[in-house]
């Protein structure tokens, strides 16, 4: 899939995302919509029944229970099955605005040719970790969150803007735990499963690039290379920051800093505690008596 524009949304934990329609409806048998261009971003989760989503240099098929995105400036057409016509949620959002209102989004649609064009969209989770934001994916039970969505675009009750910004930050949000920790059955992550699930099993290992690539029957080369592409950071990063996602549940189990360090492989707790502040701000003294305080 050919990419001309890539847009940097921004940090994750700053964003100020819109909803700026969503709605349910069932298509008619060859219902098409496109080819097209839209102003904003948009999200579709199919309840039932079949389409064809053509975009960039390819033709994919959806059915029920997948999600489809694709954002400003990317030619598109949707075409409703004949003989099984879907039923689906469509979202159209955008990225960052200061106020929730919504703003229509039917006067930003525009025909257009179809291309190989595709805006691609970067996401920043951290000082370490950025992620394309996927065109495809599948998340159990994320239906009803569309749903709730759907409810409050419509009813329009009093604060229906911030709640959907609640709502909408909340779903994004899934939406990348589930491409950083979710379905590895899906593209290269399945390369890369085995080692994903050894490093979240035993954490406090000292893991070589060697062994991890052993464990997945790879060259450590073409391991290290493909790790990256799937996670966003290489093996050796993603091995410390499973060691710190545990460490901040030891620390709140009232477990000393040392404790913790020893537990988690570290032979240096200066060592542990300077990887621990290069991911959350704070020493591990500061986070567990933070917790404490709040």
């Amino acid at each position: 899939m050919e990419t001309n524009e890539v847009v940097n949304v921004g940090l994750l934990s700053i964003l100020k995302p819109t909803v700026n329609f969503a709605n349910k409806m069932t298509a008619k048998a060859g219902q098409v919509w496109g080819p097209r261009t839209i102003a904003d971003c948009q999200l579709i989760f199919v309840e039932s029944g079949k389409a064809t989503l053509t975009f960039g240099d390819s033709i994919f098929p959806i059915g029920a229970g997948e999600c489809v995105f694709y954002g400003a400036n990317t030619p598109h057409k949707l075409i409703s099955s004949t003989h099984n016509p879907f039923t689906f949620m469509s979202i159209h959002f955008d990225w960052n605005r200061e106020y929730p209102d919504p703003i229509y989004p039917l006067h930003g649609i525009k025909e257009c040719q179809l291309s190989k064009s595709v805006t691609t969209y970067k996401i920043r989770i951290d000082e370490q970790r950025e992620i394309n934001f996927p065109h495809f994916f599948i998340i159990p039970n994320i239906e009803s969150l569309f749903s709730n969505i759907v409810r409050e675009y419509r009813y329009e009750e009093p604060g229906h803007a911030f709640i959907l910004r609640g709502l909408i930050v909340q779903l994004i949000t899934l939406i990348i735990r589930n491409e950083i920790n979710g379905d590895l059955s899906l593209g290269e992550k399945r390369k890369i499963a085995p080692s994903l699930e050894m490093i979240r099993k035993q954490p406090e290992k000292n893991w070589t690039i060697y062994e991890l690539a052993d464990i997945c029957g790879y060259h450590p080369t073409y391991f290290t290379s493909i790790f990256k592409d799937s996670m966003g950071c290489t093996p050796k990063q993603f091995l410390i920051n499973e060691r710190i996602r545990k460490a901040k549940h030891l620390l709140l189990e009232t477990k000393t800093v040392e404790e913790v360090s020893l537990k988690l492989g570290y032979t240096s707790i200066h060592y542990f505690c300077r990887n621990f502040k290069s991911i959350t701000g704070l020493t591990p003294t500061e986070y567990k008596l933070q917790s404490l305080e709040l």
